[in-house]
């Protein structure tokens, strides 16, 4: 459901297909669901609560405590001028063991990728405390998907052009109405971001 570090999910197919007419129909039932999918402040607002939700109780793990004072820890070292030997001998134990760590959470939540709609749908369906965190808040795993990946995709777009969005240009399975809505919430959903602490596995 949640990505810890980043979200690889397909969508710059999404985003840069080829435009012209011959293309329109052959859009994937994903480029179609998220052209047709309107996004809502009260919508984007509940699935940041939901993602919130599940951080605090991904992060009462005991795995993810651990790995988040190595982190801490790798984060000090490096921000000494000069490490003595020990310190090497250090930040190469906390590296080794930060690796295992990840390897043993990621084995425990399964794979990643998401590339479809549905697959993300099935991750987040598969987590008990996603379906809590999203139950919470009044959502279903379907909405959630929806929401998330129509906001990622229209960040993105925003984000490559800088703000200066062609609307008659847009690539097929976008839905201009949600570019829109990025622009003129930037600021809300920036501080809905922060408040979510990040986005995490």
């Amino acid at each position: 459901m949640i990505m810890r570090r980043s979200t690889p999910i397909v969508l710059l197919a999404f985003l840069f297909t080829s435009t012209g007419p011959a293309l329109a129909q052959a859009l994937t039932p994903d480029q179609k669901a998220l052209a047709a999918y309107k996004l809502t402040m009260p919508t984007v607002r509940k699935a940041a609560a939901a993602i919130k939700r599940f951080n605090d109780i991904a992060a009462k793990d005991p795995k993810a405590q651990e790995l988040a004072k190595i982190e801490a820890e790798i984060e000090a070292l490096n921000q000494k001028d000069e490490l003595t030997e020990a310190d090497e001998a250090r930040l190469e134990k906390l590296r080794a063991r930060g690796e295992a760590l990840e390897r043993e959470i990621d084995a425990e939540n399964g794979p990643d990728n998401a590339d479809t709609i549905a697959d993300l749908e099935k991750r987040i369906a598969a987590r008990p405390e996603a379906r809590a965190a999203l139950a919470a808040e009044g959502l279903t795993a379907r909405e959630f998907a929806m929401t998330f990946m129509a906001l990622l995709q229209a960040a993105m777009v925003v984000g490559f052009s800088q703000g200066k969005v062609d609307m008659a240009k847009l690539p097929p399975g976008i839905n201009p109405e949600n570019i829109r809505f990025v622009q003129e919430n930037e600021a809300e959903l920036k501080q809905l971001q922060a408040v979510m602490g990040g986005v995490k596995k």
